[in-house]
């Protein structure tokens, strides 16, 4: 008798396991838009409006030719087999249109601390602390051309009282991976805007920040040493801020990244790993 029940109890159990399974698996959301972010070895994640990542497997990356920064309308779903939520199919792609054919563009420039930028650059500005940083947003603004669309990225959810028509604070509340949502949603909005003929400026307050956004979530995704640097942390943050010169087609993008150095051994190599990476690095006075 005691067999017969636990034998019955064990079908009940996987009979319900199998619902469940089926259930998650046959829930397709409605089309959804966002942006695709590349990772290693041909995966890619499809990220929301909302901040939300999925997963995008190789096939569909390979298909349809996908490229970080494309506009991507897809569903989405539940997947049992890899236990995570992915991209099931995608409606329509809109590809950004970098690193293909030449276009002859106007050598457009503005004057800013005395320095010559060149517009689809990046700028390193380093900075002491808050009433500087904002002392020298206030600057670069006054600074850009008429024609520029200037965007504002913070980090640590300070409000200021500059005029931008075009921002992203991120919360206190936000998890390191809400955060990475957020800095990608903003680049990937800005290219967009450049694909479409728009120069663009993105202030970016602060690149250290960023940086430390990137390896944060590169941390708690694997075991990695927290007081090393993920090399794919590296690898994915450059990636992103040295992408802006590669728009060869449409308008352009800027990228202005403040910078408030430390001096412990990881904010040396951080300071040390920007003035590598960035066109210029201008002393704003």
């Amino acid at each position: 008798m005691k067999r017969i029940l636990s034998n019955l109890f064990a079908e009940q159990v996987n009979r319900l396991n199998n619902c469940f399974t089926e259930l998650n698996s046959s829930a397709k959301s409605e089309p959804v838009f966002g942006y695709i972010h590349l990772l290693d070895r041909g995966n890619a994640i499809f990220i929301t409006d909302e901040r939300k990542p999925y997963l995008v497997s190789i096939e569909f990356t390979a298909f349809y030719k996908l490229k970080t920064g494309d506009r991507v309308q897809a569903c989405t779903s539940f997947s049992p087999a890899c236990n995570n939520y992915v991209v099931e199919q995608i409606v329509e792609v809109n590809h950004v249109a970098y690193d293909e054919a030449p276009v002859v563009k106007a050598d457009t420039s503005f004057n800013l601390g005395g320095r010559k930028v060149d517009l689809g650059t990046s700028v390193l500005i380093p900075v002491d602390d808050n009433l500087d940083i904002a002392n020298k947003v206030a600057k670069i603004q006054q600074a850009l051309p008429e024609n520029t669309v200037p965007v504002f990225l913070s980090f640590d959810g300070r409000k200021t009282n500059f005029n931008f028509e075009h921002s992203c604070f991120t919360k206190p509340d936000y998890t390191t991976r809400e955060k990475l949502m957020a800095c990608l949603l903003t680049f990937f909005e800005c290219k967009q805007q450049a694909d479409i003929g728009k120069d663009v400026v993105l202030i970016i307050d602060s690149l250290d920040k960023m940086f430390n956004v990137f390896n944060g979530c590169m941390q708690a995704a694997g075991t990695i040493d927290p007081n090393l640097f993920s090399a794919a942390a590296v690898i994915d943050f450059e990636n992103i801020v040295c992408t802006s010169g590669n728009l060869k087609a449409g308008g352009s993008l800027t990228i202005i990244g403040l910078h408030r150095a430390g001096t412990t051994p990881q904010q040396l190599q951080i300071t040390d790993r920007l003035h590598q990476i960035l066109d210029q690095v201008i002393t704003l006075k």
